[in-house]
C-alpha cells in the first residue's frame, strides 16, 4: 500500500510539475536562436514547455511549415538518440548554408559601386559586430547610399565621389564637423548639400546627439529627392526612438523598461506611423513595423503589442522567418511582461493570450499555478470572439490538471476514436486524459487508452511520446514484464533500456541477453545482468553469465553505447596500484564463487570497479523521458557499486593476511580523498571511524608500503 501511495505522488508531481514561471531552459545548452538547436520540449502544449517551443509548434502546424525537430532513426529498436531533452551533438552541427548564401552578392554590388564611384575599396563588418544605434551603419546602408547617389542625375562625377568619399569616413567614425570639412568645398545651391545634410545628420546619431540628429533629417522629410526624404523620416523615428531608451539601463547595466521615456517612445510610435503612412511599402517599412513592436514594448501597451505579434505571426512566409519572429517575441521584446504574469486574455490576439496564459499556469514555489480559475473564467469571452475556443479548453484542462482535479479531465475529454495525423491541440487533450487516468492509478483503463492513442497516432515524435507513458504504466502496475513480450509496442531502445537497467529481473536481464530482439538490447541486457551479478555478490551467476555473450554476435560499441562496453570485463588486473597484485576479473570472481569472503578477492574486486568504473548507468539515457523516470526510480538503484564495503569486510576479517588488511585500511580511507565525500559507494563513515583507520595503518603495519604512503585521513 505504502508503494503504491508513493507511486501516484510521484506521478502527479511529474505530470503537473513545470519550470519556474517566466524562466528559459536553453541557458545550459545550445541557444533557442542557435539554427542547429531544435526543439527540446514535449511534441505537445503544456505549461512545462519552453514557451517558444509551443508557440512554434502552434504556428507552424497552421501553416503547414517544417519543425526543426529531432530525426528519426530508421530502427527505433536499436537506437536511444530520441527524446525531448537537448541533445549534446546538437552543437556540434552546422548551421545551414543558406545563411550566408547571399553575401557573396552582397559584397559583389558594393564592390561595383565603389569602383563607380572611384572609391577605396573597404573592409566590411560582419553582422553582429555593431549594436544599438550603430546597427544601421552597415555595409548595406553604404550600398543604399552609394545607390542614390548614382541615381541622382543631377550630381557630379566629383560631387558623387567627395560624397562617397565622406560616407566611408562615416562608417570608420568620422564626425559630423570631419564630415562638413570634407565637404566645404560643395558649392552653393547644390543639390549635393542635401546629401551633405543627411550625412552631418547620420554623424549626430551615431554620436547620441540626437537633437543635432533631429534638425538635419527634419530639414530632409520633404526634399524632391525620393531617397533623402524617405530615409530622414526613418531616420527620425529611430532617433527619438533612440532617444527614448537613452537613459534605460539600471543600476548594474540592465535594461530597466520603466526608465524609458514614454513622451520620446509615444512621439517615435507617431513618427512610424507616419512614415508607413507615407512609404507603407518603403524600403523601411518592415524595419519600421518592428519598430513599432518595440515601442509598444517601451510603452508596455501590452494589448496593442500583442496584436502586432499576432498580426506579424500570420504574415510569416516561411518557417525560417516564422522562427526568427518567436525568437523576437520572447527573447528580444519578451512579452514576459517585465517578469509579471499574464492573466487575462488580450483583444484580437488569441494565440499570443493563450501562449502567455499557458506560462502562467507554471507552478510556482508554493505549487500552485498564478493562473487562477477566476481568472481564465473571465478570458474565456475573448476566445469565443475570435473562434478560438479550443484554446481556451486547453488552458481548463491544464488548470485542471496543476490544482489536481483529474477527475474534472476525466469527465470532459472522451478518447478519442480517430484522430487527424496533425492536431497538436487533439493530442494535447487526449494526453492529458492518459495522464489523468494514471494519477488516480487506474493502471489497466490508462495501458489500453496508451495503447489505442499509439496505433491511431501517425506522427513519429507523439509515437515516441506515448511509448515512454505506456512504458511508465506498465511498470506503474507491476507488468514490467509485457514490455518485453514479443507483441510488445514499447519498441524504443530508450525506454526498453531504462527499464531493464532499473527495475528488470535478474531472470528478464538473463532472457533479453539470450533472446532480445537485436545486439543493441542483448548487449545492455548483459552489461546491466554483468554488474548486478558482482555488485549482489552473485559470483557463480556471474561466470555462467559471461557464457551469454556468445548470443550477441557482435556487441555493440562507440559513443552511444560506451556505458554498457562489454570489454570492461576483460579486466586484466593490470591496472591495480603499482605494490598490489590482482588477478584477471575473471579469476578472481572464481575465488569469490568458492569464497566470498576471501580478503585478498575481495580487495581486487573493488580495484576492479575503481579502475574501471563500472556500473549500471542510469545518467546517461535518463533525460527527456518524461514520467517514465518516475516509474523506474528506486532510493537504492541496482548495479551501483559499495567498495568500501569490501574494504570493511577485509579489515575486520581475522583471517585476512597482512598485506591484504594494510591495503584495505589505505583504500578505505582514501575513499574519502581529497574531498572528504565518500567515493566508494555505500553509506558515509564519519571521520572518528576514518581516524580510527588511520591510526590502526600506522600503529598495527607500520611496515607496509600503504602506511608509509598515506600522509593524512580525510
Amino acid at each position: 500500500m505504502v508503494r503504491k501511495t508513493t507511486l501516484a505522488i510521484s506521478v502527479s508531481a511529474l505530470l503537473a510539475s513545470a519550470a519556474p514561471a517566466f524562466a528559459s531552459f536553453d541557458m545550459e545548452d545550445c541557444n533557442w536562436s542557435d539554427e542547429h538547436c531544435l526543439l527540446k520540449g514535449d511534441p505537445v502544449l503544456i505549461p512545462g514547455n519552453d514557451s517558444r517551443d509551443n508557440l512554434l509548434r502552434l504556428l507552424s502546424e497552421a501553416k503547414s511549415f517544417p519543425l526543426p525537430v529531432q530525426s528519426m532513426p530508421a530502427d527505433i529498436t536499436r537506437s536511444r538518440d530520441v527524446y525531448f531533452a537537448y541533445h549534446l551533438e546538437w552543437d556540434d552541427l552546422e548551421a545551414p548554408a543558406s545563411a550566408t548564401a547571399d553575401k557573396p552578392a552582397g559584397e559583389s554590388l558594393l564592390s561595383q559601386q565603389l569602383a563607380t564611384l572611384q572609391l577605396e575599396p573597404v573592409e566590411t563588418q560582419q553582422d553582429g559586430e555593431q549594436e544599438n544605434r550603430f546597427v544601421s551603419n552597415s555595409a548595406d546602408s553604404l550600398s543604399q547610399f552609394f545607390a542614390a547617389l548614382l541615381a541622382d542625375d543631377s550630381l557630379t562625377a566629383e560631387q558623387r565621389h567627395a560624397l562617397g568619399q565622406a560616407r566611408l569616413g562615416l562608417y570608420s567614425g568620422a564626425t559630423d564637423e570631419q564630415i562638413s570639412a570634407s565637404l566645404a568645398t560643395l558649392p552653393a545651391g547644390s543639390s549635393a548639400l542635401l546629401y551633405k545634410t543627411y550625412l552631418t545628420g547620420a554623424a549626430h546619431f551615431y554620436a547620441g546627439d540626437y537633437a543635432g540628429a533631429d534638425r538635419a533629417f527634419t530639414s530632409l522629410v520633404d526634399s524632391d529627392r525620393p531617397w533623402l526624404a524617405e530615409t530622414a523620416s526613418y531616420m527620425l523615428m529611430r532617433t527619438v526612438l533612440n532617444k527614448s531608451s537613452q537613459n534605460s539601463m539600471g543600476e548594474y547595466g540592465d535594461f530597466d523598461i520603466d526608465r524609458i521615456d514614454r513622451p520620446a517612445a509615444e512621439q517615435a510610435q507617431k513618427a512610424a506611423q507616419a512614415y508607413l503612412q507615407r512609404w507603407p511599402e518603403g524600403c523601411y517599412a518592415e524595419s519600421a513595423r518592428g519598430m513599432l513592436r518595440r515601442i509598444n514594448w517601451y510603452l508596455q501597451a501590452w494589448p496593442q503589442l500583442a496584436g502586432l505579434y499576432e498580426q506579424r505571426f500570420q504574415q510569416a512566409g516561411d518557417a525560417e522567418a516564422l522562427r526568427g519572429l518567436v525568437i523576437e517575441y520572447d527573447n528580444v521584446y519578451g512579452m514576459q511582461f517585465n517578469g509579471r504574469a499574464v492573466r487575462e486574455a488580450f483583444p484580437d490576439a488569441p494565440l499570443i493570450s493563450y501562449i502567455e496564459l499557458l506560462r502562467a499556469l507554471r507552478l510556482n514555489s508554493d505549487e500552485k499555478p498564478t493562473l487562477t480559475q477566476e481568472d481564465l473564467n473571465a478570458s474565456k469571452p475573448a476566445f469565443e470572439q475570435s473562434g478560438k475556443l479550443a484554446l481556451w479548453r486547453n488552458l481548463q484542462l491544464n488548470l485542471w490538471q496543476a490544482t489536481g482535479n483529474q477527475a474534472a479531465i476525466l469527465q470532459a475529454v472522451k478518447p478519442a476514436e480517430k484522430r487527424p495525423t496533425h492536431d497538436i491541440l487533439a493530442f494535447s487533450e487526449q494526453v492529458l486524459y492518459g495522464d489523468a487516468l494514471m494519477v488516480q492509478k487506474q493502471w489497466p483503463p490508462a495501458r489500453d487508452f496508451w495503447l489505442k492513442l499509439l496505433k491511431r497516432s501517425q506522427d513519429p515524435e507523439q509515437q515516441q511520446y506515448v511509448q515512454a507513458r505506456l512504458a511508465a504504466t506498465l511498470v506503474f502496475s507491476g507488468n514490467t514484464e509485457a514490455i518485453f513480450a514479443p507483441d510488445s509496442a514499447v519498441t524504443s531502445l530508450r525506454y526498453r533500456s531504462r527499464v531493464l537497467k532499473a527495475v528488470a529481473s535478474p531472470e528478464r536481464l538473463r532472457r533479453q541477453a539470450s533472446e532480445g530482439p537485436n545486439n543493441e538490447e542483448r548487449t545492455i541486457a548483459l552489461h546491466t545482468l554483468l554488474v548486478r551479478d558482482l555488485t549482489e555478490n552473485r559470483f557463480s551467476d556471474w561466470l555462467n553469465d559471461r557464457k551469454l555473450a556468445s548470443a550477441i554476435t557482435s556487441p555493440v560499441v562507440g559513443k552511444a553505447f560506451d556505458d554498457v562496453n562489454l570489454s570492461t570485463f576483460d579486466w586484466s588486473g593490470e591496472a591495480t596500484e603499482a605494490g598490489y597484485v590482482c588477478r584477471s576479473l575473471d579469476k578472481t570472481v572464481q575465488v569469490l564463487s568458492q569464497n566470498a569472503k576471501d580478503a585478498h578477492a575481495l580487495n581486487c574486486l573493488g580495484e576492479f570497479f575503481r579502475t574501471s568504473n563500472t556500473h549500471v548507468d542510469l545518467w546517461k539515457d535518463s533525460a527527456g523521458n518524461g514520467v517514465l523516470e518516475a516509474a523506474i526510480h528506486r532510493k537504492a538503484p541496482y548495479g551501483q557499486f559499495n567498495r568500501q564495503a569490501y574494504y570493511q569486510q577485509v579489515i575486520a576479517s581475522p583471517k585476512a593476511e597482512h598485506e591484504d588488511k594494510s591495503y584495505a585500511l589505505y583504500r578505505a580511507i582514501m575513499c574519502y580523498a581529497p574531498s572528504g565525500y565518500n567515493e566508494c559507494g555505500g553509506p558515509e563513515v564519519d571521520k572518528a571511524q576514518r581516524k580510527g583507520w588511520f591510526s590502526q595503518l600506522k600503529t598495527q603495519y607500520p611496515g607496509s608500503p600503504w602506511a608509509q604512503k598515506l600522509k593524512y585521513y580525510w
